[in-house]
């Protein structure tokens, strides 16, 4: 019973990382109907693990439940993204001050060894400036994570975690917005920097206005 049970939670792990893959880029748009019979063909898998994986999106807000249309990707806004801003912000922005402030040797060793990697490669694909490669995103995150990664708290570390999940489809539009020429390279060098040097306030106000400057691009999105 033990091994059915961990079959079916692998089954239906494998089923939320593919349809949140699928929504994070972009082959289900926000606000499209989700049918049964294309997530099981994009799984291939039976209903059952297609819908727990449903439901545990639906809990983390990548889809939405209508009791008469069924489940939809939930749809982006302007109002949204600002409220996940601030709370990053906010929430990154302590489990930054304290990771600055207990950070040991290692923990500076995994942030300057995660930022040499996510400095090596480009953010937009060759030939496609303005789709993100998933690549740079997986080391972007992996950055970041290592920043706060000595907080001493794994409360706020899964809380920062969970906000970093429901901002990736907000920060994979910013590649594409017009006219949202930036220095991200510079903006992870003066994060690295000001954490390497133990200057708590500023890694935290550098933290604070790099996720502000994509919230602002991306807002030109929703009111040109």
């Amino acid at each position: 019973m033990t091994q059915n049970r961990d079959g079916a939670g692998t089954r239906a792990g494998d089923a939320y990382d593919a349809i949140r893959q699928a929504i994070r880029t972009g082959h289900f748009g926000p606000g499209e109907r989700l049918r049964f019979s294309s997530l099981q063909a994009l799984c291939g898998m039976s209903v059952t693990p297609v819908r727990e994986a449903l439901t545990r999106l639906t809990a983390e807000g990548f889809t939405v439940l209508d009791d008469h249309r069924g489940y939809s990707v939930a749809r982006l806004s302007l109002a949204e993204l600002r409220d996940i801003t601030a709370t990053r912000q906010l929430c990154e922005g302590e489990a930054l001050r304290l990771a600055v402030m207990k950070g040991d040797a290692d923990w500076e060793a995994r942030v300057v060894a995660a930022h040499h990697l996510l400095a090596r490669i480009p953010q937009g694909r060759e030939g496609m400036p303005s789709v993100m490669r998933e690549d740079w995103e997986a080391r972007h995150g992996a950055f970041h994570a290592a920043l706060i990664s000595a907080c001493g708290s794994p409360t706020l570390l899964e809380i920062c975690g969970k906000l970093s999940l429901q901002a990736d489809r907000y920060r994979r539009m910013s590649v594409s917005v017009s006219g949202a020429a930036r220095d991200v390279l510079g903006e992870h060098r003066e994060l690295l920097e000001r954490a390497l040097a133990r200057d708590t306030d500023g890694a935290v106000e550098a933290l604070r206005e790099h996720y502000g400057r994509t919230a602002a691009m991306l807002a030109n999105f929703f009111e040109p």
